[in-house]
Parts: C-alpha cells; sequence; structure tokens
C-alpha cells in the first residue's frame, strides 16, 4: 500500500529532486492513446488503434504469437472470427476534412482497408459505407458510396415517376478471402449477413424501379434464392435470424406521389422458398422506413417496430406574385411560432430537441412466427419495450406520467411485466428512478427491482411481490449519494442457471437473491473491498453455477485493484491478480477461453494483456507502453484527511519524477467530486479543458486531486469544508507551497472553485470553466444541448440546493459566487464556449461583469461557436497554454502573458483561401 505518512517529509530531505525534462505540447499531441479493442472470436488476433491527441490514427493488429501489423490511418478496427483477415476505416487525411468544414467532412468518402494477417498485404477500397465478414470469416462484403455518376445512370431523364435517389441501391462487392475470388452485386439497398451461419441477403432498388428484389445467397454453394420481387416497390429494412434460416423485410411502392408517412408490407421468408406477405392488424399501426425488425436468437419470434400515424409537417408556401405578399394563408404559413402551454408534457425546447426521435419512434410488436399469431406489445401509453430472448414475458417502460415532472425533479419511469402471447401488462414499480431498471430472468421465472430503498422479488407464475429483508444494516442504497433525491441501488448482476437466482449488489458485496431470499457471497466490508461479477460475455443467458464467476475487486480505501473466482456454490473466493494498480476487463474471445485485460497506474500504460479464465498470467499484447521508456514519468500517492465536519476524505498527489520531498512544490489543484479512485489512472495525454498533468507535473508541479462530499442545501460550503483541510493537508506534509497553489475546474467543479475564492484566499490562482455563478437566473435556464430546464439540477440534481427558488431564495443566493464578488483577491480566468449546450454561457458574463465593476482581476476566454467541452483542436490549444501561462505566472513566477497584463482587441480573422 502506497500513501504519504506526515514524517516521510523528514525523510525526504535526505536526497534532491530529480529535475525533468518538460513535456513539448509536440509531446503531448503525437502521444498516442489505445482505443477500439477487438479480439478474433478464435482467440488469436488483436485489432486496436493507436491515436495521437492531434494527428492520424495507427491501426495495429497484433497476434499472440507476437506478429504485428500497422495500417497507416487505420481506425474502427473489425476482424473476421478467424483472425486471417482484419478490415479498418480510413477516412480522408485530417488536414483535409479540417479544410473542408465539419459538414462538408461528415460526406467525404471513407475508404476501406482489408489486411491479410498472415502475409501482411494490404488493400484499400475506396468510399465504402458499410462492410461486414460472413460467420466463418471466410466472406466479405462491401457496400460502396453512390456518386454523381452512378444516380445519373440509374436515374431516367425527364422521368417523373422514377424512384428517389436516396432509395436507390448502389454497387456491393463480395469476396471470398479463401479463394481470392469476387462477385460484384449491383444495385443493393441493405445488406445483411447471419450470425451463424454463411448466408447473405440483400435487396436492390434500381433507377427505373424494374427487378427490385430481395436475394438470398448460400455463400459457400455460391446458390441464390429471389425471396421477394416486384416492380416500382423496393425494400427499407432486412432482417436475418442468426441461423440464416428465416428473413423479413419492410417493402412499399416507391414511385407514387410519397404520403408524409409511407406504409409498408411485413413480408417473411423462410429458407429458399419466396416469401409471403404477414397479416398485421388494422389498428392504426404502421409499419414504415424507419421500422427495426429483429428475431430472437431461437428464430421462433420476430421483433416489428410500427409508428403511430403523424400529422404531416408544415409546409411554407413560397411568394409567387406582388397579391401573395398580402395573402393571409401564406402568411401565416410563413409564420415561425412555438406555443409553451403549462400543460405540456414537454417544455417546447425540449419537445423540438425530441421531435425527430419522436417521429421515428418503434412501439414494438411480436410475431410469433409459428402460428403467424402478432401481438401489439407498446403503444402510446407503454412505448418502451426492453427486446430480449425471454419466450413468455418482456420488460416494459413508461415515462409519459412523469414528462412534465422532468424539469424539477428528474427522470423517472414506470414498469410492466408484458406478456408476449397475449400483451397482458402487469404493474410492476411506480416512479423508479432512471437507474433503476428491473432485472427479468431470462427463465421467465422472476423479477427483481431496487425503488427508493427497498429492494423487491418478484414471482412472475403466482403473480406476488417480496419486500426483502436481511441484507446489509445499510441496505443496498448508494451510501455516498449525497443529492436531494432518492439513492439509487448498486444495481445487479448475472441470473444464474437453473433458475438459481439473480446476484445483486451492495456498496462492498455481492449477495445472492433466490425465490425472496438473500444470502451473501463475499465479505468485502470489513476492510473495504468491493466486489463486482465481470460480465466477460453478453450473449450469455445466465451464469453457470459450476463455473467459477470472474469477480473485479477495489479496495475503496487504498484503491488496489484484483481479479478473482468466485465458487458459487461454496463461497470460495480466490484471488488471480492483485495489486496497486487499476486492473480492468476488457473483451473475451468468443469461441475461446482467451481473455484481454489493461494494467495501469500513473506510471504504468494501460496495454492490453491476454489471459486465460483463470487470469493466472498476464502476456502483454499491446507495446504502447514504450512511449515512456524516454521520458522522465512521476508518480502518484494517496493522502487521507479530515473534512471541517470530520468527515474521512482521501486525494491523490502527484508529483514529479524523483521527487523527495526535499522543497515545497507549486501545487494545481484539480478537481469534481470523488477524485481518490483515480489514484492508479494512467494520465490522459491530450490537450482539451483540462490541465494536462504529465506536462505540468514534469514541469515542477505538484497536482492535488481531492475529494469532495456534499451537503444538501449547502454545496458551496461543504465543498470549502472538504477542500480547505485537503490543502492544509499537502501544505503540512511540506509537497505545497502554500503561497503557491492555483485552482482549476470545469462545469460543475468550475462553479465550485468560482465559490471558493470568493469564501478564501487561499488560492493564488484560479481558473474556472463553464461555471454557473448566478443560480437564482440559472435555476430557469435551458439546458441546449437536451431543450431541458436547469430546474432539476437545482431541486434534486448535483447543485444539490433540494428546493425550489421560490421556497429558499437565501439557499440560492448563499451558493451563488455573483452575489459575494466583493470578497475575490484571487485572479480568476472564466473560459465559456459562446454555444455552451449544457450552462448558459450569460452566467460567464455575469460573473466576468460583476468582477469587472468590482474592479477584481479577472479574464474571460470567449470560445466562438464552441459547446460545453471544446472541440475545435486550437482552441484546446490555446487554452492549455493560456492555462499554463497563467498558472506559470502566479504560481512560478513568471512573466505575465500579455492577454493577461494588457488584454487583446478585437480583430476579426479572415477565412482560410
Amino acid at each position: 500500500m502506497r500513501f504519504w505518512h506526515p514524517l516521510a517529509a523528514l525523510t525526504w530531505l535526505a536526497t534532491a529532486t530529480v529535475v525533468a525534462a518538460p513535456l513539448s505540447l509536440q509531446q503531448i499531441m503525437n502521444f498516442q492513446t489505445l482505443k477500439d479493442p477487438v479480439i478474433a472470436d478464435n482467440g488469436q488476433w488483436v485489432a486496436f488503434v493507436a491515436q495521437p491527441d492531434r494527428g492520424e490514427p495507427q491501426g495495429r493488429v497484433r497476434s499472440l504469437g507476437g506478429t504485428l501489423w500497422t495500417v497507416e490511418r487505420g481506425s474502427d478496427p473489425l476482424l473476421s472470427t478467424d483472425g486471417a483477415f482484419a478490415l479498418f476505416e480510413r477516412k480522408a487525411p485530417l488536414w483535409e476534412r479540417e479544410n473542408t468544414g465539419k459538414k462538408k467532412a461528415a460526406k467525404l468518402a471513407v475508404d476501406s482497408v482489408l489486411l491479410n494477417t498472415k502475409t501482411g498485404e494490404q488493400r484499400v477500397f475506396e468510399a465504402v459505407t458499410k462492410a461486414d465478414f460472413s460467420s466463418d470469416g471466410r466472406y466479405l462484403v462491401l457496400q460502396f458510396k453512390a456518386d454523381d455518376s452512378d444516380e445519373e445512370a440509374k436515374e431516367p431523364e425527364g422521368d417523373e415517376s422514377a424512384i428517389d435517389t436516396d432509395k436507390l441501391g448502389t454497387r456491393a462487392l463480395l469476396l471470398d478471402l479463401r479463394q481470392g475470388s469476387e462477385l460484384a452485386l449491383n444495385d443493393v439497398s441493405h445488406f445483411a449477413l447471419a450470425r451463424e451461419a454463411n448466408v447473405l441477403v440483400y435487396s436492390t432498388s434500381h433507377g427505373d424501379g424494374i427487378a427490385n428484389a430481395v436475394v438470398r445467397r448460400q455463400l459457400d454453394s455460391g446458390s441464390d434464392t429471389v425471396l421477394w420481387q416486384r416492380q416500382d416497390w423496393g425494400a427499407a429494412s432486412l432482417s436475418i435470424d442468426e441461423a440464416g434460416q428465416q428473413v423479413a423485410m419492410a417493402v412499399a411502392y416507391l414511385k407514387a406521389d410519397q404520403p408524409h408517412q409511407l406504409p409498408h408490407e411485413l413480408w417473411l421468408a423462410s429458407g429458399a422458398k419466396p416469401g409471403n406477405r404477414v397479416a398485421m392488424p388494422q389498428d392504426g399501426m404502421l409499419v414504415t422506413e424507419h421500422s427495426k425488425l429483429h428475431f430472437s436468437r431461437d428464430g421462433q419470434r420476430l421483433f416489428v417496430g410500427r409508428q403511430l400515424p403523424l400529422p404531416e409537417e408544415e409546409v411554407i408556401q413560397e411568394f409567387g406574385d406582388n397579391a401573395s405578399l398580402t395573402d393571409v394563408d401564406t402568411l401565416l404559413s410563413r409564420t415561425r411560432l412555438n406555443v409553451w402551454h403549462g400543460d405540456d408534457p414537454r417544455i417546447k425546447p425540449n419537445e423540438i430537441k425530441e421531435y425527430s426521435k419522436a417521429r421515428k419512434h418503434n412501439y414494438v410488436g411480436v410475431l410469433h412466427i409459428e402460428d403467424q399469431q402478432f401481438v401489439q406489445l407498446a403503444d402510446a401509453d407503454l412505448p418502451d419495450v426492453e427486446v430480449a430472448d425471454n419466450g413468455g414475458y418482456l420488460l416494459a417502460s413508461s415515462d409519459r406520467p412523469y414528462l412534465k415532472m422532468i424539469s424539477w425533479a428528474g427522470f423517472y419511469r414506470d414498469w410492466y411485466l408484458v406478456n408476449l402471447h397475449t400483451g397482458e401488462r402487469r404493474m410492476l414499480v411506480t416512479q423508479a428512478g432512471s437507474d433503476d431498471e428491473p432485472t427479468l430472468a431470462p427463465d421467465d421465472k422472476a423479477v427483481a427491482w431496487y425503488v427508493r430503498g427497498r429492494l423487491y422479488w418478484h414471482d412472475i407464475a403466482s403473480g406476488n411481490s417480496q419486500l426483502l429483508s436481511g441484507g446489509p444494516k445499510a441496505g443496498f442504497a448508494d451510501e455516498d449519494h449525497d443529492y436531494p433525491s432518492p439513492a439509487p441501488g448498486y444495481g445487479f448482476g448475472p441470473w444464474l442457471s437453473d433458475g438459481n437466482g439473480v446476484l445483486v449488489y451492495d456498496k462492498f458485496d455481492i449477495w445472492r437473491l433466490d425465490d425472496g431470499r438473500l444470502s451473501q457471497l463475499t465479505s468485502g466490508r470489513q476492510q473495504q473491498w468491493q466486489y463486482r461479477a465481470i460480465d466477460t460475455d453478453p450473449r450469455a443467458y445466465s451464469q453457470d453455477m459450476a463455473t467459477p464467476l470472474l469477480v473485479h475487486g477495489y479496495n475503496d480505501f487504498d484503491k488496489r485493484e484484483g481479479v478473482y473466482r468466485l465458487n458459487l456454490t461454496s463461497g470460495a473466493l480466490q484471488a488471480a491478480q492483485q495489486g496497486e494498480y487499476k486492473l480492468s476487463f476488457v473483451a473475451k474471445a468468443q469461441d475461446s477461453d482467451t481473455l484481454l485485460f489493461s494494467k495501469q497506474r500513473y506510471d504504468l500504460y494501460p496495454d492490453l494483456l491476454a489471459t486465460d479464465s483463470k487470469v493466472s498470467r498476464l502476456t502483454a499484447v499491446s507495446e504502447l507502453g514504450k512511449q515512456l521508456d524516454d521520458l522522465s514519468w512521476g508518480q502518484a500517492q494517496l493522502v487521507h484527511w479530515r473534512s471541517n465536519d470530520n468527515r474521512p476524505l482521501s486525494g491523490v498527489v502527484i508529483t514529479p519524477p524523483g521527487y523527495q520531498g526535499d522543497k515545497p512544490l507549486p501545487t494545481l489543484v484539480y478537481f469534481y467530486r470523488f477524485m481518490s479512485q483515480r489514484l492508479n489512472n494512467f494520465p490522459q495525454m491530450a490537450l482539451n479543458h483540462r490541465p494536462n498533468f504529465a506536462q505540468y507535473v514534469n514541469d515542477g508541479y505538484a497536482i492535488f486531486l481531492p475529494d469532495i462530499r456534499f451537503e444538501i442545501g449547502h454545496p458551496g460550503q461543504s465543498s470549502l469544508s472538504s477542500m480547505l483541510p485537503g490543502v492544509q493537508k499537502i501544505i503540512d506534509l511540506g509537497i505545497a507551497k502554500a503561497d503557491a497553489i492555483g485552482i482549476q475546474g470545469h462545469s460543475w467543479a468550475g462553479y465550485q472553485d468560482a465559490y471558493l475564492i470568493t469564501q478564501t484566499d487561499l488560492f493564488a490562482a484560479a481558473v474556472s470553466g463553464a461555471p454557473v455563478s448566478n443560480m437564482t437566473s440559472a435555476y430557469g435556464g435551458i439546458r441546449l444541448g437536451t431543450g431541458l430546464t436547469r430546474q432539476f439540477q437545482y431541486e434534486s440534481g448535483q447543485s444539490r440546493i433540494g428546493k425550489t427558488l421560490m421556497e429558499a431564495p437565501h439557499l440560492y443566493i448563499e451558493n451563488s459566487p455573483l452575489f459575494h464578488v466583493d470578497r475575490i483577491n484571487t485572479p480568476l480566468v472564466i473560459m465559456f464556449g459562446d454555444e455552451d449546450d449544457a450552462v448558459p454561457y450569460s452566467q460567464g458574463v455575469e460573473l466576468y461583469m460583476a468582477m469587472r465593476r468590482a474592479s477584481k482581476p479577472v479574464v474571460m476566454l470567449q470560445y466562438e461557436g464552441e459547446p460545453h467541452h471544446l472541440k475545435q483542436y486550437p482552441n484546446k490549444l490555446d487554452y492549455s497554454i493560456k492555462m499554463k501561462q497563467f498558472f506559470d505566472h502566479y504560481l512560478k513566477g513568471a512573466p505575465a502573458p500579455t492577454w493577461w497584463s494588457e488584454g487583446v482587441p478585437y480583430l476579426k480573422a479572415s477565412p482560410a483561401e
């Protein structure tokens, strides 16, 4: 266990600190982060992306035997099941995309690169829109983007009845990777491959509408069967079952004047026989181009999404002559008005944000294929069904009763059990929090759920629900929940085989819940070990009782982690790996015993490690950690203290390479809520809205990441109560230089540091990103990203006031930095994107104007066109540079940057040629 001890400072004086070479901006920009790891089903090959913070990605493919291949500009890897081939996307060069602009860049063609992992040979396919391997990896299907010449060739000149170009098919290619042969497929609109068989199904859509069809191809034999064909019709969606035996399609007549909501027919084909139309209920619901089709894994059920009839969208009439300028109907058609009614379920900005999604919403029904019985499961009152492979029941939910109260109370749902054969609905729980989703047994035996501090078990056969008791004294509620809302539970683990119940978690331990009885499987609470099941196979119906369960462990006090094997019958817990690091499960091969993990510390890069289900030995797969070989790197340590109200707290201190405690360091405090769990995190090597820890540490700073615990109604003061003793702790340890401590936070932490400097002069400099400064005006503000009001954040969420503005205006004033600006003596930089989609940009303006009026040292950085987190890299770079200059000036005595000391006059930028 590694942590600071007060006496340690005495021993540090014996040696001098090693001076590290500062990290350059270019080193940070070029540093590669491992992303998107995938493993072949046979467990022998791994693909991933090495992504620099700024620049082009590198696709990499590595065998467990050591062979390594690199694909320049490769991203989004896909491996064949046998690992014989890898496919990467290759976008246009970054410089080209950025010169093109965001909207146009999204339309640029994306190529695919096929890599032969045996020979290293690479083949580039240009302008690919979709690609997939067959079930055994032998075949690859590629669909290509249409170009202008394709569309002109397919659409007869002057034919107004021709199919819309967006419904036309494009060129596709079928490759036999074993034989090296390929087959061109023309005018393909959609395709799908069976998961467990070498079967391809695709639809065609020609410009003249002739011979539009759905074709099933048995890949190994090369035989084709036309499942459906109809002139001037086309398929909007396709689905094939896992065994490749059944195909569902939604089809419609494409050439007529299209209504605003085009009804489609549902067709179903079995084997190589032509399909048949499925008779759907005449209940007003429609199969449309947005309908999603999905087979159950056993192929016995087809889930069909349908839509309710929708009102036609408004049409803006054009002015045709002088008379039309005063035509009332024409003028009113051009009115752009939104009516905000007090009883609207959603406020208008949120309704507008949800508009497109709502018009495409699928109300799920199920077709029982054997008897062709269709049962509608969802409707306007119960809109959401959780599609699963259960044979008898599914879970369904509705947030409709609570839409209006989202504005002040947050998100809630009612949950039901829906009978797949009759559509009958059984109410399970009302007003469950958004984080408390029930869990349904895969054998339809029971449902378990947590709501408002209580754990329930529902026996489906009897219809009886039982309130559980006999659990931990603290219950199953989140013990660290410090929001003015009901505490959520810790969730559920997998269901157990043979109807042996489900796993459920408290803060530390795993419990087995079966037939309403609780039994404890682990004993972590006394030593503060948190245990959670590792889901190595998301497709598994249940956890085999006879197979040891892999469990992740995390020590809440000293932050060690490990992986264990839990015998579900005896309860024996055996350590496989444990140490002073962060250990994370990444993936498991579908058809082998190979698993991928990563291990990291502040000074240990999280490379991929291969192992088996015993996790007894970890073997390196990737080697991006070699980037640290030529760099000096710091180290992270844990500290503990008590808040002003005597609550135990922890935090992380990161110090420069070789630091021996010979002198106090300029220190930067970065925080949000809980931070001590980051003790063993490798630092994010990026330039963004945060300080880059490695950059600061290698330049002689200490970084302090303290935990914060909040009191409802007094978030500002409770942040102060947690923060100040923690900072004093690292001063007393001789780490932090008392007159050279800065603080930086963003969003909720940006609010906190803006508030803190109204209450203390401890900090020599502060940077506040996107802070709320005036809770009274922010209370009714709109989050542009979601269209939701911010009221719920204060009454029940993160801002933790717990009362309305009308009930407790004094709390909103008490916790608002704006009303205490006269007390600020700390130089402050405010950063905002002027299109912030979470915190109103005006909050930064209010704080800036108040400090300016009070003659307080302040600069606001307004980044044009930016949302809550900076997206444009030049702005990220600029902010990172300015932040470092600012802290270097106040914490290290560097000259003041001109933008801080003198400001920057406005000068309009000229667009690039």
